[in-house]
This record gives C-alpha cells, sequence and structure tokens, in this order.
C-alpha cells in the first residue's frame, strides 16, 4: 500500500493535464480519530477522481489526496502531517469512464456517508475540507467490493447519467478533459512539518503499483 502525508510532494508522471484520462481512486484516512473522537474507531474513506496528470507533471491522484489531507489539517486545525492516507484502489481511464464509476459509488452509498462530521465538527471559523460529501464509514473489505462493482460497465452506465446531468447543471464535481485551461494544479507551497519546519518529501511507488490503463 502507499501512504501519503500532507508535507509529501508528489510524484511526477507522463502526460499532459488535457489528456482525456483520469484516476478513480479509493483511500483510507488514518490518524484523525486519535484528534478528534468523534471518528475514533471509524474506518474513514474516501472515493474519488483526479485527472491522471496535474499541471507541472505531477500524479493527479497523489496530488489531489494531498491537498485533500492539507485541508482536513486545515478545517480542523490540526499540525500539518498529523493524518495520513493509504491508498487501497484504483483504476484509470477516460473522464467519462472513471467519473462514471466515482459517481455510482457516491449515489449507491449514501447512507454510508459522514459528510456531517466534517462538516459540524470542523474548527470555529474554518471551512470543511473540498470533496467532504466523499468519505464514508465502512470496512475496507465492503469497500473495495464495492469499489471493483462500480467499475462495471453496466454500474458506468448508470453513473454516467449522474456524470451528465451535473454538467448540464452546472454542479461541481464532474469536469470535462479541457474544462478550466488556466488550471493551478497542485500547490507549490510547501506545506510545514508537525515541528514547525518547511521540508519536501517525496512519495516512494512500490514497483508493485503501475499507473496504467485496466490496471
Amino acid at each position: 500500500m502507499i501512504t501519503i502525508k500532507s508535507t509529501q510532494t508528489p510524484n511526477s508522471i507522463d502526460g499532459s493535464p488535457f489528456d482525456d484520462f483520469g484516476f478513480n481512486y479509493l483511500w483510507r484516512l488514518r490518524g484523525l480519530g486519535k484528534l478528534v473522537p468523534a471518528f475514533a474507531g471509524m474506518c474513514v474513506l474516501k472515493n474519488g477522481f483526479a485527472k491522471y496528470c496535474r499541471k507541472g507533471g505531477f500524479n493527479g491522484v497523489e496530488a489531489r489526496i494531498i491537498e485533500t489531507l492539507r485541508g482536513i489539517e486545515t478545517s480542523f486545525q490540526l499540525p500539518a502531517g498529523s493524518v495520513n492516507a493509504e491508498i487501497l484502489a484504483l483504476t484509470t481511464g477516460t473522464f467519462d469512464e472513471t467519473l462514471s464509476s466515482e459517481q455510482f459509488f457516491h449515489k449507491k452509498n449514501k447512507p454510508s456517508r459522514v459528510a456531517g462530521l466534517f462538516l459540524d465538527l470542523r474548527a470555529k471559523g474554518q471551512k470543511p475540507v473540498g470533496g467532504y460529501s466523499e468519505f464514508f464509514s465502512m470496512s475496507e473489505k465492503t469497500a473495495k467490493a464495492k469499489f471493483a462493482n462500480a467499475q462495471r460497465k453496466d454500474c458506468q452506465k448508470i453513473g454516467l447519467e449522474t456524470v451528465q446531468w451535473k454538467r448540464a447543471t452546472g454542479i461541481h464535481g464532474c469536469p470535462t478533459p479541457l474544462e478550466n485551461p488556466d488550471e493551478i494544479g497542485y500547490a507549490e507551497g510547501i506545506a510545514p512539518d508537525v515541528d514547525g519546519s518547511k521540508t519536501r518529501g517525496f512519495l516512494e511507488l512500490p514497483s508493485t503499483i503501475t499507473y496504467a490503463k485496466g490496471v
């Protein structure tokens, strides 16, 4: 498994930010239960979408997870690097394919969402982390099975209906490949470590993980 912290920097990846190619990914949030008691004992997971390549040539899924971890730490006023993410599964495909799988998973698992906790327990004056509605509480085994099921063509067909509806109504979260040509991409700023210093760490990817269509 790949573990990621907010203080790290994503790896580079071959591709263009304007390619019709993205990730649907599943990761587990670790460490929050020790700092925010309401999450204690919960298996909190996030199912999301990311461009394959972000501006600057960064790995899209790693960049998006780092942004989310930073957002969680800011929202709850936690030290940088105090929570981390463990990637459980990911797939690649066109925007429509990956977004359709993501939206199917979200639609079918609404009862397991924990958005209210991220919204209600944030620190005073802070916004909830971006994408807080995409967090769920369920076992890893169940989440992985549901994630795999969402990759089926018949499930993607159902999910695509939601994708197209959100695009047509202007609801955020289902972009098209050439949308937002001025995208900033992954933030270049260096997040402070827990001790207050500022360093950059690079993610070490095991050889068993490959970012290729169909994996």
